[in-house]
């Protein structure tokens, strides 16, 4: 019996036939899909190293981190921000105990006769910063990139998938250097695969007040609160946030959402049927609204790209939110039944 097997059965009391069967099956299909594919390892070569696997070559070349230059400006990651400030913390404890593991990406500036940034500028400061505070490192790993012009340069940034995601105003950013480069917004959607909604509210975000992004920065306030405050009252959506995220934190919670309204009722014709009667009319109606208003609440700040991307099987939701949402789903006797065996 193999260990993962063995797991699996005490976490969960599968029959062991069946078990089997699966494995085997997932093997079985496995196996199938690499014997349609075509192997490029010519059938000469004796494997004896991880070289010999290879179907083309990368090298990593290391390289002074004092003498990568740092192009003003190429960097779309706002550095002002103190979630930022925090994630330089963050890498630098894990760069002094583990050294740089994931390769910065760096094009040659033939002009320059120079390694020139692509992508890892976070890294690359938390190397500044470390060799400034003493600690002694000589090198960092990097991987030589086509240069290209400055939007492919910008788009590799956007793209590259390295390091702490980029926020939603800070993608903004890049999308208006992008628009600046004559880029439209439907190249844009298919360059970067971001939909045209989320490309849109980005950019408008990417203009607000340097207040405002702290706020965001700080999850104080949502991005739909945002971009609903600064659609209606412009620069004076600042002191309207502020307050949101203050009557929000006193209330007791973290961030200040954007308030969903409810359609009003269609009002009832002397031709309409009669309504159906219910045991609990009032109740029922009622739980029905408050159910939508938290659904609508919870699904608020979940990025639509995370929405329609197929891959992405998980999002991250408030708690608060989906506790209370639960409430209405669980009578109190439910509730008692399986408490024991719910861990949040």
């Amino acid at each position: 019996m193999s260990t993962a097997v063995a797991m699996t059965s005490e976490a969960a009391p599968i029959p062991m036939g069946i078990a089997a069967r699966v494995c085997e099956s997932s093997a079985s299909m496995l196996a199938r899909l690499q014997a349609t594919q075509t192997v490029r390892t010519p059938a000469s070569t004796v494997v004896t190293r991880l070289k010999d696997l290879k179907t083309s070559v990368r090298d990593q070349v290391m390289i002074d981190p004092r003498i990568i230059i740092i192009d003003d400006g190429h960097n779309p990651r706002d550095y002002n921000l103190p979630e930022n400030h925090a994630h330089l913390d963050a890498l630098k404890r894990s760069i002094r105990e583990n050294g740089t593991l994931v390769p910065l990406l760096v094009r040659f500036d033939s002009d320059r006769k120079a390694a020139v940034l692509v992508d890892g500028e976070c890294r690359l400061r938390a190397n500044l910063e470390l060799i400034a505070e003493g600690v002694e490192i000589e090198a960092v790993p990097t991987v030589q990139v086509s240069g290209g012009n400055e939007s492919d340069r910008l788009l590799t940034a956007i793209t590259a998938n390295t390091g702490k995601p980029l926020s939603k105003w800070e993608l903004g950013g890049a999308f208006q250097r992008l628009y600046r480069f004559g880029w439209d917004e439907d190249k844009i959607a298919t360059k970067t695969g971001y939909r045209l909604t989320f490309i849109t509210e980005a950019m408008e975000l990417a203009d607000a007040p340097e207040e405002v992004k702290r706020l965001l920065s700080a999850q104080a306030v949502t991005p739909s609160l945002a971009l609903a405050e600064l659609r209606a009252n412009g620069s004076a959506a600042v002191q309207t946030l502020q307050a949101a995220a203050v009557a929000a934190k006193s209330s007791g919670q973290k961030t200040a959402r954007l308030a969903k309204s409810l359609p009003p009722a269609k009002p009832q014709t002397a031709n309409d049927p009669a309504p159906v009667s219910h045991t609990k009319p009032a109740k029922s109606q009622s739980l029905s609204a408050e159910v939508m208003a938290v659904l609508i609440e919870l699904m608020s700040d979940v990025a639509l790209t995370e929405l329609n991307d197929d891959a992405v099987k998980r999002v991250s939701v408030d708690k608060e939110l989906l506790l209370k949402l639960a409430s209405f789903m669980v009578t109190e006797s439910d509730t008692k039944a399986v408490q024991p065996e719910v861990a949040f």
